[in-house]
């Protein structure tokens, strides 16, 4: 039987949140299936994003699982920093879902569900909450700060928005299809 190793155990829990996502979150928290056709139009479905992600973490976890390096057991340093991990997520995640109805709601004072598919609004949570993400995640694993990931943060981010923004026009950017 093979050893329970650190990348083992971490293949484990990533093969658990990805078949999670896949089987059960994306399922019951979509109202569509993968691909919708109206009328003879495709159109993205509500579960195609999160089954998409769930089946990456998925493989991911296999891989982690299948090609387990060292002798290397789980230890404190390694659960610091999967803790530091989550915690940057959930900052970033919260900045990402409520950043654009207060940056609305402060600027205009309107109603923010009017305006989450207007720009500048649509993109302010996404992309200061990704901004976040990918600066606070580049920091965790280099332990030092430079400038220059929060260009990269920033080049980044605006690329995903424009690429999931631009070629499809009944997609909200999220969180704005929560909103």
């Amino acid at each position: 039987m093979p050893k329970l190793t650190q990348d083992r155990v971490l293949g484990l829990v990533v093969l658990a949140i990805g078949l999670f996502i896949t089987f059960y979150w994306a399922a019951a928290d979509s109202e569509t299936g993968l691909v919708e056709r109206v009328r003879g139009r495709s159109s993205i479905g509500d579960a195609l994003a999160p089954t998409v992600a769930g089946t990456i973490l998925i493989l991911s976890g296999l891989w982690l699982c299948l090609s387990a390096m060292g002798e290397r057991r789980l230890s404190l340093a390694n659960l610091t920093f999967l803790a530091s991990l989550v915690c940057a997520l959930g900052v970033a995640l919260g900045l990402m879902r409520w950043a654009g109805p207060a940056l609305a709601e402060l600027a205009t004072g309107a109603d923010y569900r009017p305006l989450r598919d207007t720009a500048p609004w649509k993109y302010a949570g996404f992309i200061l909450g990704g901004v976040m993400m990918i600066t606070a995640l580049i920091y965790i694993v280099e332990r030092r700060w430079h400038w220059s990931r929060i260009v990269i943060a920033v080049v980044v981010t605006l690329a995903l928005a424009l690429f999931y923004d631009l070629p499809f026009e009944d997609l909200l950017l999220p969180p704005n299809g929560d909103v």
